[in-house]
């Protein structure tokens, strides 16, 4: 099948689209904030963020074993990020500005590609003002500058679908699957994404070339995650799938109600290290023996309160996308971050939900729209920190810019109506 839109020339201003200069200058100034604000942060010694990327990283470099204590191997976090990290450390000699450089051309390129996504599915105008929108959304120009996987997953999501609905065939298949499948080994709790990204492409493909491309697909995306598989069950000599983090990021969710996460209340629930508490006990089991312990305890309590765990999922499901954060220990001012968002986010998500409805009959708006909603379901199960939607959120940019172009337009003819 094609796509809903034709792209015209990329860069041209037909239609109300940005000119060849105006894309450039806008790609230079989000590459130049992205950095800018990366360098900022940056203290000279240490990048902030989840370090254990980081830390696995250089283990694998100076020791050739993925873990966080060598000698001993581990499984405590999904590989695509740490051998991101390692890669460029390997090039650049450890320098931490290689990961800022790369995450902010990343991150730039996720732009570009919500511009062509918006081009293909809608118009020249709306990918103008996707562009833009995307240029200096601020959680793209933020996430740059710390180590987390909410840069380069947006980046290979977007690609995933741009390179399905660009391209057909066994060529389209491999690049999607590998995109995908790299995306799913970063972060395993996207696995339901990536079979829907799989799925797309089967529906995109025209039917003499759908086979061989959802084959191309499942054989690429699915050689990354075996070739987890595989090590987990050579060296951790255990069937790990996901990772040894699950456990725990279950028995959490479950054990802890929705609203009172990030508190002091939940350190009361689950104690301190010493505490004579049912997580504080797993905790000091090893690595494998315990993520199995939280993994049947977390399944125990889901099962003890069926409709208690059913009314957290219900507010995960919800509160991922929430457009004010929660009050919780920031880096930041709380004041800052809040207000930030407010600004941003604030009319972000309804203008996409607007631009969801406008464009509902377009079929790679209900995909775009397929894409959120599973991803959302998935993280409801368990996690839902905001910036997990970030993976989806290039998609709903796109949407965003629909919702805003309807507005002006509205704004516009009812101006020109009370001017006759």
């Amino acid at each position: 099948m094609s796509p809903d839109a034709s792209e015209g020339s990329v860069g041209s201003p037909q239609a109300g689209g940005p000119s060849r200069c105006e894309l450039l200058l806008c790609l230079a100034a989000a590459l130049l904030l992205r950095f800018g604000f990366a360098a900022y942060s940056f203290d000279g010694r240490q990048i902030f963020g989840s370090l254990d990327y980081e830390q696995i990283g250089i283990n694998i470099l100076r020791h050739g074993v993925y873990t966080l204590v060598p000698p001993a191997p581990m499984a405590v976090r999904e590989p695509g990020y740490p051998l991101f990290i390692a890669g460029l450390y390997a090039l650049s000699g450890q320098s931490p500005w290689a990961v800022l450089a790369a995450q902010a051309a990343l991150s730039t390129a996720t732009v570009y590609l919500v511009f062509r996504l918006a081009l293909l599915i809608f118009d020249p105008r709306t990918s103008r003002a996707a562009l833009w929108i995307a240029s200096f959304y601020p959680y793209f120009c933020y996430y740059p500058g710390f180590l987390f996987r909410e840069t380069l997953l947006p980046f290979l999501a977007s690609a995933a679908f741009f390179v399905s609905l660009r391209s057909s065939g066994v060529g389209a298949g491999a690049g999607a699957g590998g995109l995908a499948g790299w995306m799913c080994l970063t972060n395993t709790a996207l696995t339901p994404l990536t079979a829907a990204f799989g799925a797309f492409l089967a529906w995109q493909q025209e039917p003499a070339r759908r086979w061989k491309g959802l084959l191309a697909f499942a054989l690429v995306a699915g050689s990354l995650m075996g070739g987890w598989l595989l090590r987990n069950a050579l060296v951790m000599k255990a069937f790990i799938p996901t990772s040894t983090s699950l456990g725990v990021e279950m028995y959490v969710a479950f054990s802890v109600p929705y609203e009172i996460r990030g508190t002091p209340e939940q350190d009361r629930i689950l104690g301190r290290p010493g505490d004579d508490t049912e997580f504080q006990r797993i905790s000091v089991l090893p690595e494998l023996e315990s993520n199995r312990a939280y993994v049947l305890a977390a399944l125990r309590l889901a099962a003890a309160r069926p409709w208690s765990f059913a009314m957290d999922c219900a507010g995960r499901f919800f509160g991922l996308w929430r457009i004010v954060p929660r009050d919780r220990a920031y880096t930041h001012r709380t004041s800052a971050v809040r207000l930030l968002a407010l600004l941003s986010d604030g009319w972000v998500l309804p203008l996409a939900l607007a631009g969801l409805v406008l464009g509902w009959s377009r079929p790679g708006v209900r995909w775009m729209g397929v894409f959120v909603l599973v991803l959302t379901m998935s993280f409801s199960i368990s996690q839902s920190v905001i910036r997990y939607r970030l993976t989806v959120m290039p998609f709903v940019l796109i949407l965003t810019a629909r919702g805003a172009l309807w507005l002006y337009d509205l704004a516009a003819s009812r101006r020109a109506a009370g001017s006759r």
